[in-house]
């Protein structure tokens, strides 16, 4: 947590308490894996792109995938490999800790790969990435954890924190800006670091205060975080999870104030409040994932794409955007420009400083 003096006694009894009800809360009910589902038929590639053709691909998250943001934003991809040839199956609301039996059914399948896509998949990615060698996985750690048959790839999010920072230093009103993580994960903390850098470029006087809730999915625990977070003067969230974004947008609705989107381009969710949302696309990841599998460049790879690639982007609520003044949109879209150049590269701050 980062905040000015005026606001650090407050702020830390308030984040403390919230974090006792986060963990104190209910538990989600744990999910039972629901059968793999089979795989689509093979369609013919299309025009561009490699040719997959023969191809199995396969994709597990631990929500559903119609949620408009991280899972949403794997099917998107999983279709993308298959309008290049490949059969696919998706596998949507696997517990994390419970992917065990999915992973070893499609392995068992033969599938070329089968993409975990959480972090809280690790342990069950490398267990099975062990039984079946000639089987290829990858799973969503962002920490470069890799092996001969997995893969791991990065969600620099904070690429695109830090232009929403921005925005957020010129429409916050009262300079206090909220974090709201489902865990204090490299990939989240960055995103906070980045988004408060982005705010100060612009406003010097901008603090944050950072939240982890302790649960990816609680929209309900991260609700409460984030109105404990408003209750100390915070106007303007950045979230990373589904359920934090949720949550953050709810109570963005009854405090006022604005939410980022996070993965996918949630307006729809928060009309009035969503401003700007962190947008991944992973089309380019899994394509060239299956492409390198097909040419055998695979093994121990740390895939990192960001916004220089178009797969991380900021996209703007358009019934929103007449709120922002003109100086904001002009300073915000500069720094993407310079962002995807090269002209300037965002602080990578993974953890807190000791």
């Amino acid at each position: 947590m980062s905040m000015r003096k005026l606001f650090k006694f407050v702020s830390g009894m308030i984040v403390t308490t919230m974090l006792l009800v986060a963990c104190a809360g209910p538990s989600p009910t744990p999910t039972t894996p629901p059968e793999v589902q089979a795989p689509t038929p093979t369609s013919a590639p299309a025009a561009s792109g490699p040719d997959l053709s023969g191809m199995k691909f396969a994709v597990i998250t631990s929500g559903p995938k119609n949620d408009n943001s991280w899972n949403y934003a794997a099917f998107l991809g999983a279709e993308a490999v298959k309008a290049q040839g490949a059969q696919t199956a998706f596998s949507e609301q696997i517990a994390e800790g419970d992917e065990g039996p999915v992973l070893d059914e499609y392995a068992s399948q033969g599938y070329n790969l089968i993409v975990a896509h959480g972090f809280g998949y690790q342990d069950g990615v490398f267990k099975a990435a062990a039984q079946y060698p000639n089987v290829n996985f990858a799973w969503a750690g962002g920490i470069n954890h890799v092996a001969v048959n997995v893969a791991d790839y990065d969600q620099p999010f904070y690429q695109a924190a830090y232009p929403i920072g921005v925005l957020a230093g010129y429409m916050s009103k009262s300079g206090v800006l909220g974090a709201l993580y489902g865990f204090d994960i490299p990939v989240c903390h960055a995103m906070g670091e980045a988004f408060i850098a982005g705010a100060k470029s612009v406003n010097p006087n901008a603090s944050l205060i950072t939240t982890a809730v302790g649960v990816w999915e609680d929209v309900a625990a991260a609700k409460e975080a984030a109105l404990a977070q408003a209750d100390a003067g915070v106007d303007f969230w950045i979230e990373c999870g589904e359920g934090p974004s949720l949550g953050a947008i709810e109570a963005a609705k009854e405090r006022g104030g604005y939410a980022s989107g996070y993965v996918g381009d949630m307006s729809s969710n928060g009309p009035d409040v969503v401003l700007a949302s962190a947008y991944w696309n992973l089309e380019p990841l899994f394509l060239k994932m299956m492409e390198q599998i097909k040419d055998g460049t695979f093994a121990n790879t740390f895939y990192q794409m960001g916004m220089k690639e178009d797969s991380i982007q900021v996209v703007l609520n358009k019934d929103l955007e007449s709120k922002i003044p003109a100086e904001a949109l002009t300073a915000m879209n500069k720094i993407i420009a310079d962002i995807k150049s090269g002209a300037f590269t965002v602080p990578y701050v993974p953890e807190a400083s000791k």
